[in-house]
C-alpha cells in the first residue's frame, strides 16, 4: 500500500481491485448451496426439502464462524501494516487453530438437528432424509471454516485470487462427487446421503487446494504458516476478543431473515414463492457487498497498523461509495426487470405464475432499497471491523434488525395487511436505521487510530 493517502477515488480503484475476486468466491460459495440443490432435485422433491433445511442448518452455523473468523483478517493486515510478517502469519495459524474450535460445536449442532426438527413436529420422513443428509455432511464443516479463516488470511495480504480459485474447485469438485454417487458410478445410487458426500467432499477440496498453495507457491511461502512456534501468547484471545461480537452481529442478520422467511409461510404459496424469488434476488446481489466489505475492512486495518489516519478514513469512505454505486445499480436493475427477473424462477406457462409475478413485483421494487441500505451498512460495518470495532456494529445490528426492522414488518405485515410487502418494508427500515448508524459510526470512530494489538 505504498503511496498512501491516495485521493479517495484512488482508493476506491484499489479496493476494487482486491474486492472483485472475492465477490467471485462469494458467488462460488454460493454457487455450493447451488449445485447441491440441483443434485437433490435429481431425487426428489422430498430430498430437495430435506436438502434446504440441512442446508439451511449448516450455512448458518458457516455464516456465525464467518463473523467470527473475520477477526483474523483485521489482525493480519494491521500486523502486515506494521511490517511484521511473522507476526502476520502467528494470527493466520491462530485463525485456523480458532476455525478448527468453532467447527466442533457446529458439527454437532448439525448432528443434533433431526432431534430439533422432530420436537417442532416435522414430518418424520422429512427429519429421516434431513438426518441423513447432515450426518454425511457434517465432517465438512471443519474444512468449510479453515477455508474461511484462510480466505481472510489471503485477502488480507492482498492475494484473494487463489481462494476464488480454489472455490471454484470445491464446486467442480462436488458436481463430479454429486454425479458419481447419484449415477452409481462407484456402486449402488445414493440419496440424499451421497449429496450430503459430495458437498462434504467440495469443502474438503477447497481446503486441501489452499492449504498445498500455503505450502509450496513461492509468494505466500515465506511467511511458513506449516512452520509451529510462529503465533505468540495472546494472538487466540486477540483473535476471539473480536471476532465473537461479529459472529453474534452474523448470526442475528442471519435470522433476521430466516424468521422473515418463516413469517412468509403464513401467506398463500403464491406469496411465498414471490419471496424466495426476491430473497434469492438479494441474496445473488449481496455478494457484491460482501466482497467489497472484506477488502474495506482489510484496507483499513492495513491502513491502521501503517499509523495513517487519512488512508484510513479516505478507504473507509471510498468503500461506502463504491457500496452505494454498485447496490444502487443492481437495485435499479431489480426494480427495472422485477417481472423478467421473476420469470428466470419460474416458467410463465405454469398456472400460477401470474399470481407469483404481481406478487414479486412490488418486493423488487423494495429490494432497490434493500441493496442501497443493505449494502452500505455491510460495508460501514466493514469499515469499523478494520478499527477493531465490533461491539459497537453489534450492538447496532441487534437494535435495527429486532426492534426495529422486525418489529415494523410484523406490525405493517399483519396488523396493517401488508403482508408481504409490509414484511418487507420494515426489512428495509432496519437496514437503513443500521446503515445511517453505522456509517455515522465510523465517521466518528475513525477520528483516531486504535490500540495496537498486544498479541
Amino acid at each position: 500500500m505504498s503511496g498512501l493517502p491516495l485521493s479517495i477515488p484512488a482508493q476506491a480503484m484499489q479496493s476494487l481491485r482486491l474486492a472483485i475476486p472475492i465477490i467471485v468466491g462469494q458467488l462460488a460459495l454460493v454457487g455450493m448451496n447451488l449445485v447441491g440443490t440441483l443434485l437433490l432435485g435429481r431425487i426428489g422433491t422430498d430430498a430437495m426439502a430435506a436438502g434446504a433445511l440441512g442446508s439451511a442448518f449448516f450455512f448458518s452455523a458457516a455464516v456465525i464462524a464467518n463473523g467470527v473468523l473475520s477477526s483474523t483478517g483485521v489482525m493480519v493486515a494491521q500486523a502486515e501494516g506494521q511490517g511484521d510478517s511473522r507476526r502476520a502469519a502467528g494470527y493466520a495459524q491462530r485463525g485456523v487453530l480458532l476455525a478448527m474450535l468453532l467447527a466442533a460445536p457446529a458439527g454437532a449442532l448439525l448432528f443434533c438437528a433431526p432431534y430439533f426438527l422432530a420436537a417442532i413436529g416435522q414430518e418424520p420422513t422429512l427429519v429421516a432424509l434431513t438426518g441423513e443428509y447432515l450426518q454425511a455432511l457434517a465432517p465438512g464443516m471443519l474444512p468449510y471454516a479453515i477455508v474461511l479463516a484462510l480466505r481472510y488470511f489471503l485477502a488480507a495480504i492482498e492475494r484473494p485470487l487463489i481462494g476464488t480459485i480454489m472455490a471454484i474447485f470445491g464446486v467442480l469438485v462436488e458436481l463430479l462427487v454429486g454425479h458419481a454417487l447419484l449415477s452409481g458410478w462407484v456402486g449402488a445410487p445414493m440419496g440424499v446421503a451421497g449429496v450430503g458426500i459430495a458437498v462434504m467432499a467440495g469443502c474438503f477440496a477447497m481446503m486441501g487446494g489452499m492449504l498445498l498453495y500455503l505450502r509450496f507457491a513461492a509468494p505466500v511461502r515465506a511467511y511458513g504458516l506449516h512452520r509451529r512456534g510462529l503465533a505468540t501468547a495472546g494472538q487466540l484471545a486477540d483473535l476471539w476478543r473480536i471476532g465473537w461480537p461479529m459472529g453474534v452481529a452474523f448470526g442475528a442478520e442471519t435470522l433476521f431473515f430466516m424468521l422473515t422467511t418463516t413469517l412468509a409461510g403464513f401467506f398463500t404459496q403464491a406469496e411465498v414463492a414471490a419471496h424466495s424469488i426476491g430473497y434469492q434476488s438479494i441474496t445473488t446481489a449481496f455478494m457484491i457487498a460482501v466482497g467489497l466489505s472484506h477488502a474495506t475492512m482489510v484496507r483499513v486495518a492495513r491502513a491502521a497498523g501503517e499509523g495513517d489516519l487519512v488512508a484510513v478514513r479516505r478507504i473507509g469512505w471510498a468503500g461506502i461509495g463504491l457500496g452505494i454505486v454498485g447496490m444502487g445499480g443492481t437495485g435499479l436493475c431489480l426494480a427495472v426487470g422485477g417481472r423478467w427477473i421473476a420469470a428466470l424462477f419460474l416458467d410463465p406457462t405454469k398456472p400460477d405464475a401470474a399470481a407469483v409475478f404481481d406478487f414479486a413485483a412490488p418486493l423488487l421494487v423494495i429490494a432497490a432499497l434493500f441493496q442501497l441500505f443493505d449494502g452500505t451498512q455491510a460495508i460501514a460495518a466493514g469499515a469499523l471491523r478494520g478499527l477493531k470495532d465490533s461491539r459497537g456494529p453489534m450492538v447496532i445490528g441487534l437494535i435495527a434488525y429486532w426492534p426495529i426492522g422486525m418489529a415494523s414488518g410484523a406490525i405493517l405485515g399483519f396488523w396493517l395487511d401488508l403482508r408481504l410487502v409490509g414484511l418487507w418494508s420494515g426489512l428495509a427500515l432496519g437496514l437503513a436505521v443500521a446503515a445511517v448508524a453505522l456509517t455515522v459510526r465510523f465517521h466518528l470512530k475513525s477520528r483516531r487510530l486504535p490500540e495496537p494489538a498486544k498479541g
